[in-house]
C-alpha cells in the first residue's frame, strides 16, 4: 500500500524557541552569522519559517557548541559543502 508523505508545517521563530531551548535573540544571532543550514524561507509578511531540518541542525549547533561560545559550529558552518 502506498503511503504519501505530506511535509512537515513550517514553524515560527517561537515555536522553534521552544524546541530548542534557545532565545527568539539566538536564533536571529545564528541566522545573521550564517550558522543555519540554509536561507529562512519567510512569510510575504517577513515572518521567519523554520522547517523540521532546520530545527534538527540548530540541535546539532547545540551540541557542538564548546565553553567559549559557537566556535566549533562556526568552524563546521564556515567549511565548503
Amino acid at each position: 500500500m502506498a503511503t504519501t508523505e505530506t511535509p512537515a508545517e513550517p514553524l515560527s521563530i517561537g515555536e522553534v524557541a521552544e524546541r530548542t531551548g534557545l532565545s527568539v535573540h539566538a536564533l536571529r544571532f545564528y541566522e545573521r552569522e550564517g550558522l543555519l543550514v540554509g536561507p529562512i524561507q519567510r512569510t510575504t509578511g517577513g515572518r521567519r519559517r523554520y522547517t523540521t531540518a532546520d530545527v534538527d541542525w540548530l540541535l546539532i549547533c547545540i551540541k557542538l557548541r564548546g565553553p567559549d561560545g559557537l566556535r566549533p559550529a562556526t568552524d563546521i558552518a564556515s567549511r565548503p559543502r
